[in-house]
This record gives structure tokens, C-alpha cells and sequence, in this order.
């Protein structure tokens, strides 16, 4: 990916600001606008990222048990009932390990897409539902993650740069 045309856009927010209030079943009518290019598709990917890593470390920073993370996955992939199969244990701790800089679990990790993102979908929204934000405090929350995403893509740009 060159993350040197990927930018956080304005309709990456909205998709994220729509995604936030009303579940996956938003974005399906945003995927055309979102799929648009590779560069548009990675704004709003990276930007569901940040707002993962945002939410992740109001939750879990500064302190942590790696036996925290582990309970709260459990709770997580209860509160998915029928879509428990959806998400993998070992992928979801590894992410919000990473998140928070812990080491990774023995067996962690997953070079699969579909785990990583639906670990990324059902924690997030469940990390929104948990904090039960008024419309002031979605709005901050997506600040934060929009500022965060772009920092974390500048760095991304910042690395690209430096190897070639």
C-alpha cells in the first residue's frame, strides 16, 4: 500500500460517525462511496483503525492484566450470540495487546484479514456501547480517533519515505 495518497477524509469520518451510531448495516450502503479506490478505502480502514486504538486504550491504559484482556474478549464474544464463531480469541487479545504494548500471546497473531477486522468491528463497537457516549462525547471520540489516525499515518508515509 502507498500510504503517501491515503488521507483521512471527510466522508471517511461521516462513514466512521455512521458506522459508530448504527452497526455494520451503515456502512453496507457507503461500501460504493468507500470503495471508490485503494487510497479511499484505506482512508476509511485506517480511520476504523484509529478509532479501535483509541477506544482500546481509554479502556485498558495506563493499567492492564494480560487477565483483563483475556475476560474482556470472553465478554465480547458473548455479547456476539450467534456470531461468537466470528471472533477469535487469540486474534482479539493479540490486537489490544498490541495496542497497549504488551507482548504478544505464545500463539497470537493471524496474517488473516477477515479475523483481524471482525475483532477490530466487534470490539470497537462493543468499547462504544460500553462507554455509552452522549453526542458531545461520540464527537470527541471521533476527534481523537480521526487525530490519531493521522498521525499514525504519517508515520506509515514517514517509514515509506525513509525506504526509498
Amino acid at each position: 500500500m502507498d500510504y503517501a495518497a491515503v488521507r483521512t477524509r471527510e466522508e471517511n469520518i461521516l462513514a466512521l460517525r455512521s458506522f459508530l451510531l448504527e452497526g455494520p448495516a451503515a456502512w453496507e450502503s457507503l461500501q460504493d462511496e468507500l470503495q471508490v479506490d485503494d487510497e479511499t478505502a484505506a482512508g476509511y480502514m485506517s480511520l476504523l483503525y484509529g478509532a479501535f486504538c483509541v477506544a482500546v486504550r481509554r479502556r485498558f491504559s495506563p493499567r492492564y492484566t494480560v487477565g483483563e484482556i483475556v475476560q474482556f474478549v470472553a465478554d465480547v464474544r458473548v455479547a456476539a450470540g450467534e456470531d461468537v464463531s466470528l471472533i477469535s480469541s487469540l486474534v482479539a487479545e493479540d490486537m489490544i495487546r498490541h495496542v497497549v504494548g504488551a507482548p504478544p500471546p505464545d500463539d497470537g497473531g493471524s496474517d488473516d484479514v477477515r479475523a483481524v477486522l471482525y475483532a477490530e468491528v466487534y470490539i470497537l463497537l462493543y468499547l462504544v456501547g460500553e462507554a455509552d457516549f452522549d453526542r458531545a462525547g461520540l464527537e470527541q471520540f471521533i476527534d481523537e480517533a480521526t487525530t490519531y489516525t493521522e498521525q499514525w499515518l504519517a508515520a506509515r508515509q514517514s517509514e515509506q519515505a525513509g525506504q526509498r
